[in-house]
Parts: structure tokens; sequence; C-alpha cells
């Protein structure tokens, strides 16, 4: 963890990090159940770099860090922290292209999630907090065959390749190794719940201290 920066607007920067179907999502979701406004959340997958209409798009890489726009993202998180604003990037997965930006406004805890949150160098940089959710690779393969199947409408089959092509190789290549940047490991077998407001009694208590220094340097 680094020392919350001084800032105009009063934020904290987190990434949440690990692999796929992990629990990333879940913990972010549990997060804004118990702190509501006070968070804003910033998908990694937001950024993922328009294929345009290339020939079998569909059968790209998304898991290697080739395929996201960290330039961006490092641009976004910036400006939500200078200006309390930035435009995002809006990312249609049917034609796996940017089909425009929307305004995000900060909060005083800035989530971004994503299996390579961790990974750039230059956006780890900007982070307060870094955290890394982990589970075993058969049990986010079991959580991605369900989820695929039934919320994007995929076979298991073409789940399946992927997963032995992609997901799992991109995985051992970038992802795991990241969690060396973590300040956190957290599992993501857990009761998720309890582990969402364990955490935002750490952020508060740090925002807090951040405001009194910030306050006492002022003065």
């Amino acid at each position: 963890m680094k020392k919350p920066s001084d800032s105009a607007a009063s934020s904290l920067l987190i990434g949440i990090a690990g692999g796929s179907a992990g629990g990333k999502t879940t913990l972010a979701k549990e997060l804004i159940a118990a702190a509501g406004n006070d968070i804003a959340i910033l998908e990694l997958d937001r950024f993922y770099h328009s294929l345009g209409n290339t020939k079998d798009c569909h059968q790209a890489n998304f898991d290697e860090p080739a395929a996201l726009d960290f330039e961006l993202l490092q641009t976004v998180l910036e400006q939500l922290r200078t200006h309390g604003t930035a435009s995002v990037p809006k990312y249609d997965f049917a034609t796996h292209n940017r089909i425009g930006y929307e305004p995000l406004k900060t909060a005083p805890l800035i989530i971004v999630e994503g299996i390579l949150v961790l990974w750039n160098s230059n956006v780890r940089d900007l982070l307060d907090f870094r955290i890394y959710v982990d589970a075993p690779a058969e049990l986010r393969y079991q959580r991605r065959m369900q989820r695929d199947m039934k919320e994007r409408g995929r076979d298991a089959e073409s789940i399946e390749r992927q997963w032995n092509e992609t997901v799992s190789p991109m995985h051992d290549k970038y992802v795991e190794p990241s969690r060396e940047y973590a300040d956190q490991l957290i599992d993501g077998t857990a009761d998720l719940k309890n582990t969402a407001h364990e955490l935002l009694i750490v952020w508060t208590n740090a925002l807090h201290a951040n405001d009194n220094a910030t306050s006492s340097n002022e003065s």
C-alpha cells in the first residue's frame, strides 16, 4: 500500500484484481451494497481495444494485457483524482468495439476491478490499495462455465475451449504473477459480505487520516 495522495477531492483509488470468476465482481457488489454512493466502480472491461471488423474477432485473446488500453485507464484515473470527473469508454461485447463514452463522477472510494488491474505498473502506482481475490482454478472454471451459459448464452464446448486456449494460460502468465503487488489477498471462497465490511473499515479510516493530514497541512 502506498500513502494515499493529497488531492483536491479526497478519495482513494483501490484496485481489485484476480483470476476470472474468482470473486472480484461479487466483492465489488458487496462493497456497493454496504457503501452505496461512497463508491464509484470502474470496470477494466471498459478498456478493451476496439477490434473493428476484424475477421473472427470473437476468437481474440481478451485475457492478455495487449487487449487492454491501459494508457487510457491511467488518464481516466488521473482525471478522476484531479478533476473529480472523467469520460469513460463504453464497450460493446457483441461487436467488440468501443461505442462511445459516458461521464463518471468521483467518490470517496474509486474501485477499479478486473483481472489485470495490478499488471500495469503505471496504473498500479496510482492505486492507494491493491487487492487480489484468489480462488482455486477448478472452482473458477465451474463458476465461469455457469456464468457464461446462463448470462451470455454460450455453450459448454466454446467455454471450455476458451478456458483452455486463453483464460487459463494467460492467468498463469500474467494474472497470477500480479498478486505479488497486492497489499492484501482475499479468499474468493469466503463470505465476501463480511470481507467487504472489513475492507470498508480500513479504507474509511485511511480516508479520515488523509483528510486530517490535509487539514493539518493547510492550517
